[in-house]
């Protein structure tokens, strides 16, 4: 950018030498007013500084959205096409993704500032796994807390290792599939 720069001020000082070479031409050829010509140049430099203005780098803007990511598993040989969704606490907004047959991974992006709960719906939703107390538990039979764990996102960060992988919690215990 800075090389950008310094070629259009190298073009710019070329430009007002050129200017004034034509200026004196034009005055040995045909007699100016003198405030006239003066008047020019100065709107000529006003306008061109202006440009170069305009053309300074400028600080690009933070970004705005967060993602999620994770692995993704199912209690049998192969793992169907999912629908991981991510849902915000507070909005109930929600975002998702489709996965294909056997995919292991997953990644919900453009997500806004926030905390959500996440879960994986088979493509006919009567099937889901979440993101739960019983993941980081180990999903032994020890643990019996089903409940869905707040995952933070913040703008211009990818939370990782948010599987969805709690696929015993009892009938009833995540909101049905919320996107058609």
């Amino acid at each position: 950018m800075k090389k950008k720069f310094l070629q259009l001020l190298f073009i710019l000082a070329l430009f007002l030498l050129g200017c004034n070479f034509l200026t004196s031409l034009l005055r040995s050829a045909t007699p100016t007013p003198t405030t006239d010509l003066a008047a020019t140049q100065a709107a000529l430099v006003e306008s061109m500084r202006q440009t170069l203005e305009a053309a300074q780098p400028t600080t690009p803007s933070a970004p705005q959205f967060g993602s999620i990511r994770g692995s993704l598993s199912y209690p049998s040989e192969f793992i169907p096409p999912l629908r991981v969704v991510a849902i915000n606490v507070a909005t109930q907004e929600t975002f998702f993704v489709d996965t294909a047959e056997n995919q292991t991974s997953y990644q919900i992006d453009n997500l806004p500032p926030g905390e959500y709960y996440v879960i994986a719906y088979t493509q006919d939703g009567l099937l889901t796994g979440g993101y739960t107390q019983m993941v980081p538990c180990g999903l032994s039979a020890e643990c019996t807390d089903h409940s869905l764990i707040p995952v933070a996102v913040q703008a211009g960060e990818v939370t990782s290792g948010i599987d969805p992988a709690d696929w015993y919690a009892p009938d009833g215990a995540f909101p049905p599939l919320p996107v058609p």
